[in-house]
């Protein structure tokens, strides 16, 4: 084992620039919890940048002055090894002395999922070593949730690494755009809006054509979560039955998730396909939202509806979804929405904001012009739940309506700002 690979700072005492890469918000938000006992998890989908993070995180410590002999990474995708056998050259090589006589030491453990019961191994680390701060990563969110909760409850902080934001990717562009008068920029955003949904915010794909894009996204991502890590969190008899169920969400965005028509099309038995619509859920690649009722248990009942959890995943397997179903898509993610509403009479509305009680409806509709027939399944939601306010995202236009008391604002889907203030208040 070449520990001196992972570790170049214990020779030269820096990173090279190339693995710091340019920070995020995430970095900032982090840094306060990097003097804490508890344990930091990095979850998230692969490529969206954990590794990352832990390198500028290695950075920001050797910043402080901290000992570079005291910072420890190695990553299990490189290698499997007993954490025992890692400690154990540690101390005889680089610190040359025991781990717990030397102070604070910083361990990063990449990858830790693909670690046979490493949840156990973890917790002997944080109780055997007060001194030592350990920071894990793991793309496998189904084995980082279940050993979490499993073993190191009350021990660890979990933050799920995102994409990149649409504002994030702006930066990352270098492209400045002035968010409080959006109509002077209306043409750069829409651009920039549309290499967006291709991308999907992961920073490596800033640069590649389109080819690239769907072998980057279908081979280097989506595959390797379908036939190695979902088949390694749980007992799964045919990956390509789960592949086939990707490709399916992404032909049909929003797909009403009628378990019995699927299994009776696909050939398979009912509870097969609700475990692995299960799976791909817990593994970060779909989202799926629930239809809204003020009884949560009435809403787990009710049939439910699939995204993929990124654009840039449909837009890589499938050539023919529309624009309009891309940016429901694209807001679903955006928003993190859990709700959309059906009633029995088939009034929809695709999205339902929760927070605090409170209740905002949206309804995509991406046309030129909003007539007043389009908000009726807003009214008729707000009616039947007591809220006020509900909002359209249209394809260009721009207005408010008022109807006995309840207030609908149709906002242009290139508005992004303007929108996300809209939905705050």
């Amino acid at each position: 084992m070449d520990l001196l690979t992972f570790n170049p700072w214990w020779r030269e005492g820096r990173l090279h620039a190339a693995l710091v890469g340019k920070k995020r918000k995430i970095f900032t938000e982090v840094l306060s919890y990097l003097d804490l006992r508890q344990i930091l998890i990095f979850s998230g989908l692969r490529r969206v940048g954990k590794t990352t993070l832990m390198f500028q995180l290695i950075e920001e410590l050797l910043s402080r002055g901290i000992n570079p002999y005291h910072i420890l990474y190695f990553s299990f995708d490189d290698e499997i090894s007993e954490i025992k056998n890692i400690f154990d050259i540690f101390e005889k090589e680089v610190l040359k002395e025991r781990i717990s006589g030397v102070g604070n030491v910083y361990v990063f453990f990449d990858e830790v999922q693909k670690l046979e019961n490493w949840p156990e191994k973890v917790k002997i680390i944080y109780d055997l070593y007060p001194n030592c701060k350990v920071f894990l990563s793991g793309s496998a969110a189904i084995n980082i949730i279940k050993g979490t909760k499993e073993s190191l409850a009350g021990r660890f902080f979990d933050f799920r690494i995102e994409p990149l934001s649409f504002d994030e990717h702006l930066i990352f562009k270098g492209v400045e755009i002035d968010n409080e008068r959006e109509d002077i920029f209306e043409v750069e955003i829409k651009r920039h809006l549309n290499d967006f949904l291709k991308t999907g915010g992961f920073i490596e794909a800033m640069h590649f054509n389109d080819m690239q894009l769907k072998k980057y996204f279908k081979e280097g991502l989506l595959e390797r979560i379908v036939y190695k890590d979902i088949p390694g969190a749980f007992s799964v008899s045919s990956p390509d039955l789960l592949n086939r169920l990707v490709r399916i969400c992404a032909g049909r965005p929003g797909i009403y998730l009628d378990y019995k028509n699927i299994a009776n099309d696909l050939g398979y038995d009912q509870r097969t396909i609700a475990d692995y619509f299960s799976y791909l859920d817990h593994a970060l690649l779909i989202n799926k939202l629930y239809n809204y009722s003020p009884n949560l248990l009435a809403s787990e009942k009710k049939m439910k509806r699939a995204y993929l959890s990124n654009t840039a995943f449909t837009l890589a397997l499938s050539e023919k979804v529309e624009l309009p179903i891309l940016l429901e898509q694209f807001f679903v993610q955006l928003f993190k929405a859990r709700f959309f509403s059906r009633t029995p009479q088939k009034d929809e509305v695709d999205i339902v904001l929760v927070a605090d009680k409170r209740l905002m409806p949206v309804e995509v509709k991406i046309k030129p012009e909003i007539r007043e027939r389009d908000i009726v399944p807003i009214i008729k939601f707000l009616k039947k739940t007591g809220s006020k306010k509900g909002c359209l995202i249209s394809g260009g236009d721009e207005k408010t309506f008022v109807k006995n008391g309840f207030i609908v604002k149709v906002i242009p889907y290139w508005k992004y700002w303007s929108m996300q203030r809209e939905i705050e208040m």
